[in-house]
């Protein structure tokens, strides 16, 4: 079995990550910048952005914010809400975002997935499929016996043919119907070149009844694809239940997250200890995530040549330069002047090679024993600190 993804959702309306039930009562659950840095420290595993109110206003996503918040993650992120064009997607992946979503601009417009995967590649293509249950209808039972297929005895023949599987698709937040069985239009996706489906039940949605694994295990038997379950979670076991009994690829929640009712390493814990298979956080996240930053969200490093114990230097670092040192033994930095990655000596060859690294009492700074090549300071001196600075004579009384 692959390992299962967590991910948490940012529906975001009005500049500001939100959280209600079916789409409405929406209460505030914090800055989408902010909570996205936050989830990928936590150790998500990939997130999703939704615009939940830019197909409703007929406006494009905010790709400022897009920009924004790509900045602050590095897990792969996904993008929805006021899609409608090749030219929408190309403006998303190029502001940061790994993937888009398509909801209501698909069902409008079908060719739009193959034109998309087309152009960017099926990994990028993401398709949500929102479902609300129909009375009546044949209904299939979630079951691992594959032979089995429950019947509801109440349905009548109109609502058998016009939705087999007991699930109509519905689009703009829930508010228009469209008239398409959930089954089929997953494999309709699927076969226009969608590279993965996020399924979420508006019955569901924000009521902490756990998911609908009766369409998940549905649409998951029935497409190669993977399928995310969205919309229900409320309690570890729900998150078991979707991936075993809904046969889920990955398991999406958002309010359960944002206001800490369940933690995204406790969660990792609990499924790895019922055997489901996770991806583990990695120690340099686990650092990362003890450390004290300052406001900009940055830590100190104080660089030391190993073998003589001369301080060389001292600049800062982001989680992508700690990642990048931990990962090369390279030393790595945050440019605060030019704000992106720094390689120390990618221009000039002058290297520092980490040989081990300690952390202060406090935690809110690292220091980092290397072997320097050639000079560690932008001047020719092997060392930063070669100004000396006059010390007054003490004063007698």
């Amino acid at each position: 079995m692959l390992s299962k993804r967590i991910i948490p959702c940012l529906d975001v309306k009005n500049g500001r990550v939100v959280k209600g039930t079916n789409f409405i009562s929406l209460r505030d659950a914090g800055d989408p910048v902010e909570c996205a840095k936050a989830y990928n420290e936590a150790g998500a595993d990939e997130l999703v952005f939704l615009d939940i109110s830019a197909t409703i206003e007929a406006r494009g996503t905010v790709v400022d914010m897009v920009k924004s918040v790509a900045e602050q993650v590095f897990i792969p992120f996904t993008v929805g809400g006021g899609i409608r064009s090749v030219e929408d997607i190309r403006e998303i992946l190029n502001a940061g975002a790994d993937k888009i979503s398509l909801n209501s601009a698909a069902v409008k417009d079908p060719d739009l997935v193959r034109r998309a995967s087309e152009k960017f590649g099926s990994q990028c293509v993401v398709v949500a499929i929102d479902v609300r249950g129909r009375k009546g209808g044949k209904i299939r039972i979630a079951s691992t016996d594959t032979s089995f297929d429950g019947i509801d005895e109440t349905a009548s023949e109109e609502d058998n043919d016009k939705f087999p599987s007991g699930y109509e698709v519905v689009v703009a937040g829930g508010t228009k119907p469209t008239g398409l069985d959930a089954l089929e239009w997953a494999k309709k996706v699927e076969s226009l070149g969608a590279g993965e489906i996020l399924l979420t039940s508006l019955d569901r949605d924000g009521t902490k009844s756990g998911f609908d694994n009766v369409i998940t295990r549905m649409i998951a038997d029935a497409v190669s694809i993977p399928v995310i379950a969205s919309g229900g979670a409320g309690k570890l076991e729900d998150f078991y239940d979707g991936i075993v009994d809904g046969g889920a690829d990955a398991v999406l929640a958002a309010s359960l997250f944002h206001f800490g009712e369940i933690q995204i390493p406790d969660l990792k814990a609990y499924l790895s200890g019922r055997g489901i298979p996770v991806r583990t956080m990695s120690s340099t996240l686990s650092l990362w995530q003890s450390l004290k930053k300052d406001p900009q969200g940055l830590v100190p490093a104080i660089v030391v040549e190993d073998s003589t114990k001369d301080v060389l230097m001292l600049a800062y670092m982001d989680y992508e330069a700690l990642e990048q040192t931990m990962a090369t033994r390279l030393m790595h930095y945050h440019s605060r002047s030019r704000n992106e990655l720094w390689k120390k000596g990618e221009t000039s060859g002058h290297f520092q090679h980490v040989k081990k690294v300690m952390l202060d009492c406090d935690r809110d700074t690292l220091l980092f024993y290397c072997d320097q090549d050639g000079a560690a300071c932008h001047t020719g001196n092997h060392t930063c600190f070669f100004t000396e600075v006059t010390v007054p004579e003490k004063k007698n009384d």
